[in-house]
């Protein structure tokens, strides 16, 4: 009797045991795990391209920027428009008291009183003339008076204009900033407060539109021979991970840089959506002929999220059927912007893979 009820333990825990080992095969159940979506794609086989990586930073499109600098000296009293801010094309920037716009009033004035003495005068002279009692030199070089006040006060109408002052005697010396684009402030050098010299080699303010941008990518001496004009490269920043923008060199620079000894390559970018802002760091990879891999002309590709580093291994998760995944071990010969290129695992084109959630997935097949 006693036998009999080992035996049928024994059989209860043989039962238990492989009723795990089932379990084992499939997508881990836990709570952690349940809620994970796993994004697949398929082992392909291609042309791999060899690829130049380089580094560079983004900044505004210098076709379409203006620096608006200060025309007078004076005083800021306010600042209307923030960095990044968006504005109009004639919006209020800055406001600034300016001894420059009372001088110029005041030139203004002198040459108004100036004209009306000089037509004063030469109304008379012309009387004078008419009735006999003044000579035609007196009364030419009247005239010639009264042109040269016209002229004058003409230029000082037109300089109080320039600086925005007042022609009807009653402005204030106020100088205001206005923006002349529509677009984005991308540089702020201005403050309330702030001292201001007509000379000042800063601009007030700088502004771009960002509807396109630039990427500038600095390239070594040993890679200059492989950088071309309409190249093709892909341009990632930290900002998208996920995201890859794409363009072409539109520019290669024919001068080193003499502080860093770079070669500047100049890529312009759409960016309607305003995804690229000005300084951020980018990572451009140039795409070059074809060169194959290990002596031949196409291998299998899968995606770079596809592939998980392990203790100076490389893996990836196939998907072998419904809920049945398979840990492989592969062998990296290349990697590429979007691609690793493959040997091994008994892989073969048209496997799935898993992408998205690999690394999860991983480590649930393996502990």
């Amino acid at each position: 009797m006693k036998s009999l009820l080992c035996i049928a333990a024994t059989g209860l825990l043989l039962a238990a045991c492989g009723h795990k080992n089932a379990e084992d095969e499939k997508v881990p159940t836990s709570a952690a795990d349940s809620t994970s979506s796993y994004l697949t794609d398929s082992v392909r086989r291609m042309s791999p391209e060899a690829e130049l990586t380089l580094n560079g930073t983004v900044t505004f499109d210098q076709d379409n920027v203006v620096r608006v600098f200060p025309l007078v000296s004076g005083n800021v009293q306010k600042t209307t428009a923030s960095l990044g801010a968006y504005v109009q094309k004639g919006q209020d920037l800055a406001l600034i008291r300016s001894g420059d716009i009372s001088n110029y009033t005041n030139d203004y004035q002198a040459d108004k009183s100036d004209l009306d003495v000089a037509k004063q005068n030469f109304k008379n002279v012309e009387a004078q003339y008419k009735a006999g009692f003044a000579s035609q030199t007196d009364y030419l070089t009247a005239q010639s008076n009264l042109k040269k006040a016209q002229d004058e006060l003409g230029k000082s109408t037109n300089i109080l204009r320039v600086y925005g002052g007042s022609t009807a005697g009653t402005g204030q010396p106020y100088f205001t900033v206005k923006a002349p684009i529509a677009g984005y402030i991308v540089e702020k050098n201005v403050n309330t407060g702030q001292d201001l010299r007509s000379d000042n080699q800063d601009p007030l303010y700088t502004i771009s539109s960002l509807q396109k941008i630039w990427v500038l990518a600095n390239v070594y001496e040993q890679d200059i021979p492989e950088i071309k004009q309409n190249q093709a490269v892909d341009i990632q920043v930290l900002a998208y991970p996920d995201k890859t923008f794409k363009g072409i060199i539109s520019n290669v620079s024919s001068v080193l840089d003499e502080q860093a000894r770079v070669l500047k390559v100049r890529i312009v970018l759409d960016n309607k959506d305003g995804l690229l802002k000005p300084d951020m760091f980018a990572t451009i990879h140039v795409h070059l002929p074809n060169t194959g891999v290990a002596g031949t002309d196409q291998a299998l590709a899968v995606a770079q999220k596809a592939v998980v580093f392990d203790r100076d291994h490389y893996y990836v998760i196939v998907q072998t059927g419904r809920d049945k995944y398979e840990v492989r071990e592969v062998k990296v010969v290349k990697n590429t912007t979007r691609y690793a290129f493959v040997e091994g695992g008994n892989l073969k084109p048209g496997d799935t893979v898993v992408t998205e959630g690999s690394l999860l997935l991983y480590n649930d097949l393996t502990d």
